[in-house]
């Protein structure tokens, strides 16, 4: 069956090389922030378990091409809606990108028109509508002339960490924090040093990496409510997975006390205290001896040249100790003043931000 994966924009590349490790799929990209891929139900209960860059697994219902609104409806209407949806609340949420004389409200409201008339013609019952939240979760592209529809399976975003109990002023969504580390080629053996750690994001997705745990053992996922799927398989195949217990070396470093704090907390909700060492140190003074720094640069200065000179001491420390390689995430990499080898352009939230790659 077609499955669409859900990531960050721009990292699409991360996560087909994600999905492609983990169940041997051969994804492309669908949209932004979005990937293509075939897999079966099995693939869909191990990526909940196991996949760190997706934010949501959805099963594609109908693709077809369009000219017009209309469309929307009748390629809906080919989709066997009893098999496929459970008689419960559903929405609708409707993304059109192209030139149309339609939008993406329209596309939402032709496609729920079509789900209500055709379940109610396969069933004799009118399904119920709920935007708020539904037990269903229908997503609707349309982009140009294409149009894909498709059934959420996962519902809470596996971008939500369950560890999370303390949060930074900006904080930095889980799996970017791991796609930095995939950009790092971050391995058990490696010793990583984040050196602006914040509540220890990146330093936690990697120890839980490297031991092989389900970075959403909380999860319950959407998929539990539809017809052709099993929660029960989904729970025994989470049960098989046990994590590994190799000895690391990562390091978390903030200077400010408050977030010291948030980081040990968030650590030790992880389970990880002994495996992330949380440590006091500024980054603009602290040497750099690491196979691997990964680091989430700030941005919340107030003025251009404070971020210049925090950049710039900074990138001393790179230069003057011993890193395999850096990979930053950055609003300004003009400020950097290193060699960058790769960009990554990430819009984020309403930012747009670079996730830049260096071997010093």
């Amino acid at each position: 069956m077609r499955l669409l994966a859900t990531t960050n924009g721009g990292l699409e590349s991360v996560a087909s090389a994600e999905l492609a490790e983990l169940v041997g799929a051969d994804p492309e990209r669908h949209h932004r922030g979005v990937v293509a891929f075939e897999g079966s139900r099995d693939d869909v209960y191990d990526l909940h378990v196991r996949s760190r860059t997706c934010h949501r697994l959805l099963e594609v219902l109908v693709e077809g091409r369009v000219e017009e609104l209309e469309d929307v409806y009748r390629l809906t209407r080919r989709v066997d809606l009893a098999a496929q949806l459970p008689d419960a609340p559903f929405g609708v949420v409707g993304t059109r990108h192209g030139s149309h004389e339609f939008t993406s409200m329209d596309v939402a409201e032709r496609v729920g028109q079509a789900v209500i008339d055709g379940y109610r013609e396969a069933t004799g019952r009118r399904l119920p509508v709920d935007l708020d939240d539904p037990t269903v979760r229908l997503e609707a592209y349309c982009y140009d002339d294409r149009f894909t529809l498709a059934v959420d399976l996962t519902g809470d975003s596996l971008h939500r960490r369950p560890y999370r109990e303390c949060e930074h002023d900006a904080p930095l969504r889980a799996t970017l924090a791991y796609s930095l580390l995939w950009l790092a080629d971050y391995g058990p053996d490696d010793r990583l040093v984040d050196p602006m750690a914040g509540s220890a994001t990146v330093p936690i997705e990697a120890a839980l990496a490297a031991t092989d745990r389900p970075p959403r053992p909380d999860l319950e996922p959407a998929l539990a409510a539809l017809p052709r799927y099993d929660a029960a398989r989904f729970r025994r195949r989470r049960a098989a997975f046990e994590p590994r217990s190799p000895s690391l070396d990562v390091e978390a470093r903030e200077r400010r006390a408050k977030w010291l704090r948030c980081a040990r907390s968030n650590v030790a909700a992880a389970g990880l205290e002994d495996a992330v060492d949380v440590v006091e140190a500024d980054a603009r003074e602290a040497t750099l001896v690491a196979d691997r720094v990964v680091t989430n640069l700030p941005f919340g200065v107030r003025t251009d040249e404070d971020l210049r000179e925090l950049y710039g001491a900074f990138a001393d420390r790179v230069r003057d100790g011993s890193v395999g390689r850096l990979v930053a995430l950055t609003t300004r990499p003009d400020l950097l003043p290193l060699a960058v080898e790769k960009r990554h352009d990430v819009p984020y939230g309403r930012l747009d931000v670079s996730v830049v790659v260096a071997e010093p």
